[in-house]
């Protein structure tokens, strides 16, 4: 989990800090570091949620760091800025029929 022990070093945090934050013993957070342990999805979404970052960048399985709500924020605003309302309605448009094969 090198991505958790770069966001600790960002904050400027120890593991003993960092742990302390989480409500958890400091050498359950160091095994997390280390890939000897892995947390629970609870423990996962709980520090995700700490570093605002989205779990499977925590992971490593991406390098976005921000969550989809964050990014799907950031598309709305831009969206919003559009001037061109054909170009805007088609953008909605696809995203509604993203939205509808989610389902």
């Amino acid at each position: 989990m090198q991505n958790l022990k770069s966001l600790r070093q960002e904050k400027g945090y120890s593991q003993l800090e960092m742990a302390g934050e989480l409500g958890i013993p400091q050498s359950t957070y160091q095994q997390y570091e280390a890939g000897i342990n892995e947390p629970k999805f609870s423990t996962l979404i709980q520090i995700a949620d700490y570093f605002d970052v989205s779990i499977d960048y925590l992971i490593g399985r991406t390098n976005v760091r921000e969550s989809w709500g964050k990014a799907e924020d950031r598309v709305i605003a831009e969206l919003s800025s559009l001037r061109n309302p054909r170009a805007k309605e088609a953008i909605l448009a696809l995203l509604r029929e993203i939205r509808q094969e989610d389902k």
